[in-house]
């Protein structure tokens, strides 16, 4: 199974090749976010996702991918 997933805002940093936010991954079964993110990101930064879009909707960690979704990764923002 083929997705796409996007780093933004920061997180590219923790990419082997952080010049390259877009990643095409071939999945062997179904996986939920959390544990495609376990992939690419440390325990302690997953943390600070705040939100995650698959095919331009909100959805949550538990969310099982389907073939050719597109993830987006965004981290929390704050400002004031």
């Amino acid at each position: 199974m083929k997705v796409t997933i996007r780093f933004y805002s920061g997180f590219e940093q923790y990419l082997k090749d952080n010049s390259n936010k877009v990643l095409n991954l071939q999945l062997d079964s179904q996986e939920d976010i959390l544990s495609i993110l376990n992939r690419f990101l440390p325990k302690e930064v997953i943390g600070y996702v705040g939100m995650v879009l698959v095919n331009k909707k909100i959805v949550n960690f538990d969310y099982q991918v389907k073939e050719g979704d597109m993830i987006e990764v965004f981290p929390v923002i704050g400002g004031g």
